[in-house]
């Protein structure tokens, strides 16, 4: 059975019989416990794991997110294993409870395709080919609504979060300078592709069991757990979807408590628990590299030029001159045919039709003086060794290095902002909520 056979997603417009079943037989179980006495309490809250305001997570839910986490980490599957991991794996899906209701009192809904472009990330993560979590869930005997049961809160949040607080988020051009001057500062210093699995202390009553967990996390690894698989089931940073990736980054970004630890690690090696200022993180080294700083421009620019020749041993007077006459014939320059018309009206060689040309291949002063122009805008008279050029942009192909820089900069700080604040939506929702922990 393929996943778009409508069984496999409940939550999208309808439900399976067999989860109907359960949740029917949980809500008929809670109301039946006004009307019995505490005997029939204890049998029948045996079955359910936690109640969250109007919502049921059962036992058979968790014991099925517990094989899921187990088979997909390589984590060997024991009771002791069970045992230890199942209070966090039901905190999460507390969690996920509260972010599936937010979604609903928003009316934000998950649809197939949402669900089928997830699946194909997790696959494509793990170098699986299309389709290969089917044969996953084939030789394991886990149902693939546990994981559909999985990917949906997370989707669903992350709805909520684009709608009610992505407006809230501005990062100014002044902090991307800063960090392109930072990048262009650490050219020759060393770089880290780490992935992070983050444990969020927001109370410190709680930070003893936050610990353990990062203990237990630690062991499983040790054993030969998928760091990947643990990051997407127990970190609560904004990477934790993409398997705990956090990219490249530089000791200097990470701070003293987890810079110092990185920069002494090697390619492979899993350090943690660390505490920081917001939670206690494990972070994994991938690779290391010295940093390039900008990378070279794989942009191509179709250009037309105004030459203004002049001598090497041209005064002061003969260069302002010329200075003045090229920016008078600028202005007259609306677009690239007008540039072209100009070109042929002033007949010096080398104005005209430079064809395309790589902006790395520029000198740096007509690099400058080109990058910022719109298309058929042109540039401010430049002073070379043989004379004067104006510069005018026909066509772009390519992309421009610091343009991209600084959009991924920007996403970056857009998306650890947004993490901070949904850490805070969430802990609201949490402050809010009736929960009675059953397990």
């Amino acid at each position: 059975m393929t996943f778009a056979d409508p069984v496999f997603h409940p939550f999208v417009e309808q439900v399976s019989p067999a989860r109907a079943m359960r949740k029917l037989l949980f809500m008929f179980l809670l109301c039946g416990l006004v009307l019995v006495g505490g005997r029939a309490f204890a049998q029948n809250a045996q079955g359910i794991a936690a109640v969250v305001n109007d919502d049921v997570i059962s036992v058979f839910d968790v014991q099925a997110r517990l094989s899921l986490i187990m088979a997909g980490s390589n984590t060997p599957d024991t009771p002791e294993t069970r045992q230890r991991l199942a209070p966090e794996v039901l905190r999460r899906m507390i969690d996920e409870t509260l972010e599936l209701q937010e979604a609903k009192r928003l009316n934000i809904k998950v649809n197939d395709d949402e669900i089928g472009q997830a699946i194909e990330r997790i696959e494509a993560q793990n170098n699986m080919p299309k389709g290969g979590l089917d044969s996953f869930f084939a030789k394991t005997g886990i149902d693939k609504v546990t994981l559909i049961n999985q990917l949906e809160p997370q989707i669903a949040w992350a709805k909520v979060v684009g709608r009610r607080l992505r407006p809230q988020i501005h990062v100014t051009p002044e902090e991307i300078d800063d960090a392109i001057a930072r990048i262009k500062a650490n050219k020759g210093k060393p770089e880290y592709l780490l992935s992070e699995i983050f444990l969020r202390v927001e109370e410190t009553e709680n930070e003893a069991k936050i610990l353990q967990l990062a203990q237990r996390i630690m062991q499983q690894l040790q054993r030969g757990a998928s760091f990947a698989a643990l990051a997407r089931n127990f970190s609560q940073a904004a990477s934790a979807s993409d398997g705990g990736n956090l990219g490249w980054v530089q000791a200097e970004e990470l701070g003293d408590e987890l810079g110092k630890p990185v920069s002494q690690m090697q390619p492979g090696q899993v350090v943690g628990p660390i505490r920081t200022l917001a939670g206690i993180n494990i972070v994994m080294l991938r690779e290391r590299r010295i940093g390039e700083g900008l990378t070279a421009t794989d942009e191509e620019v179709q250009l037309q030029q105004l030459f203004f020749p002049l001598a090497a041993n041209s005064s002061e007077p003969q260069v302002n001159q010329m200075m003045d006459r090229a920016r008078v014939m600028a202005t007259r320059a609306k677009s690239c045919g007008d540039m072209e018309a100009l070109a042929k009206e002033l007949a010096t060689p080398m104005s005209g039709s430079l064809g395309k040309v790589k902006m790395a291949s520029l000198p740096a002063s007509l690099q400058e003086a080109v990058r910022p122009l719109e298309i058929g805008q042109p540039s401010k008279p430049v002073r070379t060794d043989a004379g004067i050029v104006v510069l005018m942009a026909c066509a772009r192909q390519g992309q421009n290095a610091e343009q991209d820089v600084r959009q991924r900069i920007e996403r970056g700080l857009t998306l650890q902002r947004l993490d901070a604040a949904a850490g805070r939506y969430l802990r609201d929702l949490r402050r809010t909520a009736f929960v009675e922990i059953r397990l």
